[in-house]
């Protein structure tokens, strides 16, 4: 197993390794490297349906949260998600199929527990463009004031899920918006553009708080863009990385897993529910999405 930098700042290439060959200790090696770099990418990998799930198991504390949309889950699992706009002989779609560019989310934040690992697996890459986009959130990578940090410190934010997916309770949940990581070594922001308020504070002064720690995030030098090839197998903390689809044309197949992270590695949000309805006198971004042309029950997607 070969670890080389993908980005200056986070993300790893593992090369000369089969995850269908994990036993403990390439396991414990494979944690501990995620929880300092935040994604991990695994070249010429051949997994199907099966060792996909049991890799993401292993990796993982055992469990897997089905994917949010029960139409794209696999035939023989509904813990792997098909991405791709191929149809089975009846013309019925695989899978979730777009493939416009994304918003920057982290999977599952709209879920009190979420799995915040997750993986990726390449069957097909896409004829041009389609790369998966990531951003660090880990505070000391992102040149934050000090003032600020203190500032968000205390806080929680929001967020809930899109009208498509299909297999959550549509509430609005509260997460910390500072994580900690378990070893008390990285502090990382939990907040995405999906997130929808700050919990005590005013609509207007958290519209500007979300400008301003998002703007810190997706500056261009925390930015990696993976260009998929066939074969890739991407494993990412979503505690420690935003991420987003870019936009691409052609046919793709992509396989995806939701992981519950093991808490003696890694730092896992736990999220209250604050409401049901939306909050009082604030548009939950519907209108504007439709506005814009977007549709919302395409968020967060990759």
């Amino acid at each position: 197993m070969r670890f080389n930098n993908l980005h200056p700042r986070f993300g790893r290439e593992v090369t000369g390794f089969d995850v269908r060959a994990l036993d403990a200790e390439a396991v414990h090696v494979i944690r501990t490297e995620l929880a300092r770099c935040g994604v991990l990418v695994f070249r010429d990998q051949v997994l199907d349906d099966d060792a996909l799930e049991r890799a993401s198991r292993q990796l993982g504390d055992g469990r897997l949260e089905e994917p949010a949309r029960t139409w794209s889950h696999a035939p023989s699992t509904r813990f792997v998600s098909y991405l791709t706009g191929f149809r089975d002989e009846s013309g019925k779609p695989l899978g979730v199929a777009d493939n416009h560019t994304d918003y920057w989310h982290s999977d599952q934040e709209f879920r009190c527990d979420p799995a915040t690992l997750a993986s990726l697996y390449c069957l097909v890459p896409p004829t041009r463009g389609g790369a998966t986009s990531f951003a660090t959130t880990a505070v000391h990578r992102l040149s934050l004031p000090a003032e600020l940090v203190e500032r968000v410190r205390p806080l929680w934010s929001t967020r809930r899920p899109a009208p498509t997916h299909d297999n959550v309770d549509h509430v609005e949940v509260s997460h910390p918006v500072l994580l900690t990581s378990p070893r008390g070594d990285g502090e990382f922001l939990y907040v995405s553009e999906n997130t929808e308020r700050f919990i005590g504070v005013s609509d207007e002064a958290g519209d500007v708080l979300k400008a301003q720690l998002l703007h810190h995030c997706l500056s261009d030098r925390n930015v990696y863009a993976h260009e998929w090839r066939m074969g890739d197998f991407v494993v990412y903390d979503n505690a420690q990385v935003l991420h987003r689809r870019e936009t691409f044309e052609g046919m793709r197949w992509l396989k995806g897993t939701k992981i519950f992270a093991p808490l003696e590695y890694f730092a896992v949000p736990a999220g209250e529910v604050v409401g049901v309805e939306s909050p009082a006198g604030r548009d939950t971004g519907e209108t504007e999405l439709a506005a814009s042309g977007t549709a919302i029950e395409e968020r967060g997607n990759v």
